[in-house]
């Protein structure tokens, strides 16, 4: 019973690297060297037709990283490797480390580019500390055992920072977690309403539109 419950948890925790369109937008303190490109990119967000966005994320294409970001995500998304490469890889080299987390998706599923899981990792390893949703998907490296050993007290770590910054698949992980005792974790019931109450109250997942065209 106890392993396929674990199976169950482990299938729903599997990337969804087959699309981009992932669930105003993260807030950053003034000053922040990402407020001023991501307020300027939310103006192509907010525009209704998808073509009108991509002409506007298309003026400031060259000198904005999260239009660039976004861009990539969107070619990804209809399987146009070359182009989601190229937006993405700019973001990146423009300083951008929420790029790592699509990136990173790519050499997962080999996308365009050759399959490195390893790289995957080094990836959203490095931005896993400022991205929650990347903080989200390497805690699955650590609890499976993909490309390093399992440790079960650092996926958790991650899974918890990740919760604390809103991704609902962590809070929703989190909770079955400590009702059910994945991976080997003692049942709580006061740590599993915790997450549930966080579930509950967290009506819509902001992190993932950074991402969002």
């Amino acid at each position: 019973m106890k392993r396929q419950i674990l199976s169950t948890a482990i299938i729903a925790f599997m990337f969804t690297a087959c699309s981009f369109k992932v669930p105003d937008v993260l807030s950053f303190e003034s000053g922040d060297k990402y407020e001023g490109p991501l307020k300027e990119a939310n103006i192509c967000q907010k525009m209704e037709r998808d073509n009108d966005k991509l002409a506007c994320y298309k003026k400031i294409e060259n000198t904005n990283s999260f239009a660039q970001l976004r861009l990539g995500t969107y070619y990804a998304d209809k399987k146009d490797y070359k182009n989601a490469t190229k937006y993405l890889n700019m973001a990146k080299e423009n300083g951008n480390i929420y790029a790592n987390l699509p990136i990173s998706f790519l050499y997962y599923k080999g996308d365009g580019v050759n399959k490195d899981i390893n790289r995957s990792f080094e990836l959203l390893n490095e931005s896993s500390s400022v991205d929650p949703v990347a903080a989200y998907q390497l805690s699955r490296f650590y609890l499976q055992g993909i490309n390093t050993k399992v440790d079960v007290e650092k996926g958790i770590e991650l899974l918890d920072f990740a919760g604390q910054k809103g991704v609902r698949q962590a809070q929703d992980m989190l909770s079955n977690i400590y009702k059910t005792g994945l991976f080997d974790q003692p049942k709580d019931k006061v740590k599993y309403e915790f997450w549930q109450n966080k579930l509950k109250n967290n009506v819509e997942d902001n992190n993932h539109k950074i991402y969002v065209l």
